[in-house]
């Protein structure tokens, strides 16, 4: 082979790493894209089914037999979250044992919404690992809902944060995931 031959071969060479070089990134970016999405979608399913659950349950504990006629016959700001006998140790899972399903303990044993306040809950998806949820319940004014108020009212909003590692970054840079936040506004009705 002489010079010209090698320059060419080593030439060619080059141009198939290079090109080697981009589908891989493209690949890379394309599976990256893949999982980002997938864990997107299950952490706005997982915090619907969230935002759905708390939303079944009553508005208040004091009203659960009885109709509230003022801000004082409902449960104050600062005692938000659960009753006595309706807490949860740590953070709340479902798994099975046993060939038995134990389904999460805030289906039996939360039946208002403010219990959900400062609630915490570990999802498991067999493709993606674990979701961290957390939950977070106050008093907002009828006129102004994304403002929290001190004192209490008949709006309640509910805000159900998802985390998980695969979750989409604001920058390439960024080590830290963006959650995924829903929120909801819970309303009671005195006057049925």
């Amino acid at each position: 082979m002489n010079t010209g031959q090698i320059m060419l071969v080593l030439g060619a060479f080059a141009m198939l790493s290079i090109l080697a070089l981009s589908f891989n990134r493209t690949m890379y970016g394309s599976l990256q894209l893949g999982i980002e999405m997938e864990a997107t979608l299950n952490a706005l399913s997982i915090g619907q089914s969230m935002l759905d659950e708390i939303m079944s349950t009553n508005f208040d504990q004091k009203t659960l037999n009885k109709v509230a006629y003022g801000y004082s016959e409902i449960t104050p700001p600062g005692n938000l979250g659960p009753e006595t006998g309706e807490t949860i140790a740590g953070i709340d899972s479902a798994y099975w044992s046993g060939g038995t399903f134990y389904d999460f303990e805030s289906k039996s044993k939360f039946n208002d919404v403010d219990d959900y306040n400062l609630y915490r809950r570990k999802v498991f998806d067999p493709r993606m690992g674990y979701f961290e949820v957390f939950d977070s319940v106050k008093y907002v004014s009828e006129f102004h809902p994304d403002k929290d108020t001190a004192s209490a009212t008949y709006y309640k909003r509910i805000v159900v944060v998802v985390r998980h590692p695969s979750l989409p970054r604001a920058r390439d840079t960024d080590t830290t995931s963006l959650p995924i936040v829903l929120r909801d506004i819970s309303i009671y009705r005195q006057y049925f």
